[in-house]
């Protein structure tokens, strides 16, 4: 199930119109696929502990038992930064889910900072007999508030068990925001094709642009900038749908030609025409071509927000 999460979170974080959004801030870009890559490969090592056989301290048990509530809590911080990078939210685990809290102050308490906690306020330590895969006791003293020596059973595989729990029903809502996001971008451009942008008259203005006469000239003009106008409002459709062209390799490599070609033709054929009628009719060929596969890029563009 948490395989299925990670892999639609991944596909809509790959989408191009994600993924533009995100990759405009490239501290949050890497703390989403460093989040994404901890939470399952914690989730290994979580998963490895549960496989393993009985064991006690003499038979690698402190390692077993720092490496899995190292883990458990690594996949916690994970879990935090990937709700900051996708929505910028923290999560407080004390107020809002007070069992995943109890897990990390079962961590910090017996093995992240057991000697010092709280600058002085407390001391732990975990009973060396005491450590099975099961869990282990712990041992607290309280010398700064004189609050009672306590001895306190933790249970690793109740904590595995309640954090798998719960972190199915985080990542689900954390992916229902995240699909719901998506939608409704989509939706938003869903009866809005970018197709419609090109009049059915296109190849008549096209066939103008190829008129030698001089008294000819209004008219190649003002089709030529009728052309230009219609690329610009297609550009501009392509960034509203996908925040910058250079979203989709294809169509940003496919508008330089058509920048190139339009500025060409602008300086040579209508701020001041050249002699040479043949290079006009080859820049206008290249123009028309490009043009022509760019509305098939478009075409495949409103499939995509239409399904």
């Amino acid at each position: 199930m948490i395989e299925n999460i990670f892999r639609e979170i991944r596909e809509i974080c790959n989408h191009p119109w994600k993924r533009e959004l995100l990759l405009q801030d490239k501290i949050i870009w890497n703390r989403l696929w460093a989040s994404l890559d901890v939470i399952e490969d914690s989730q290994i090592a979580i998963d490895d502990y549960s496989n393993l056989p009985e064991f006690s301290s003499n038979e690698k048990g402190y390692l077993y038992v720092y490496g899995i509530l190292q883990a458990l809590n690594l996949q916690q911080d994970a879990l935090v930064n990937l709700n900051k990078a996708l929505f910028e939210q923290d999560i407080n685990f004390k107020e809002e889910y007070p069992e995943l809290y109890n897990i990390r102050e079962n961590r910090n308490n017996s093995i992240g900072h057991p000697t010092d906690r709280g600058k002085g306020g407390s001391f732990h330590h975990i009973t060396r007999g005491s450590i099975r895969k099961e869990g282990f006791e712990m041992i607290s003293f309280y010398p700064k508030t004189g609050v009672t020596t306590k001895f306190e059973k933790v249970n690793i595989l109740s904590c595995i068990e309640i954090q798998n729990k719960l972190f199915k029903k985080i990542l689900n809502h954390t992916m229902e925001k995240l699909k719901s996001e998506f939608d409704s971008h989509m939706n938003k451009f869903k009866e809005k094709k970018l197709i419609d942008i090109v009049p059915k008259t296109i190849d008549y203005y096209f066939s103008k642009l190829y008129e030698e006469y001089v008294d000819l000239f209004p008219v190649v003009k003002i089709n030529f900038e009728m052309i230009f106008k219609i690329y610009n409002s297609i550009k501009q459709g392509i960034i509203d749908r996908y925040s910058s062209l250079s979203a989709l390799p294809g169509i940003e490599q496919n508008t330089k030609m058509l920048d190139y070609i339009f500025e060409r033709l602008n300086r040579d054929l209508i701020k001041d025409r050249i002699e040479d009628e043949i290079e006009l009719r080859i820049f206008i060929d290249a123009l028309k071509s490009h043009f022509d596969e760019l509305k098939s890029m478009i075409i495949e563009i409103d499939e995509e927000f239409s399904s």
